[in-house]
């Protein structure tokens, strides 16, 4: 997506967006030596997941713990070549990803939770 297919998906101003990517919440890609910005999937979903904290009123450090949470999901471990060490690293990905999602969701809970 470009910014402006973006920002009108979101419902958001484009000047919004830079703003976010200054912040370290959304990371476009540059295609072309004007640096027109592109937001593949990655950059979609954390733009959609900004999106949706600041409309609830979350403010920028708090999103961007709830953004670096649900980025550790991303980590895919190295290849192996040996199969059973294939598949331990398989199990400890799969128990790396358990414990970030929980952790995600935690942060998420915390961010939801009125403030007293």
């Amino acid at each position: 997506m470009t910014i402006t297919e973006l920002a009108g998906a979101l419902g958001v101003r484009t000047s919004t967006l830079r703003f976010w990517e200054r912040e370290g919440l959304v990371a476009p890609e540059r295609v072309t030596s004007r640096a027109v910005r592109r937001y593949p999937l990655g950059a979609i979903r954390d733009a959609r997941i900004t999106a949706a904290l600041r409309e609830a009123g979350y403010p920028i450090p708090a999103v961007r713990a709830a953004l670096d949470s649900v980025r550790q999901l991303d980590v895919a471990p190295p290849a192996a070549a040996d199969p059973l060490d294939a598949l331990q690293r398989r199990l400890d990905d799969i128990g790396r990803r358990m414990l970030a999602l929980l952790r995600a969701g935690t942060d998420i809970a915390a961010l939801l939770e009125p403030p007293p």
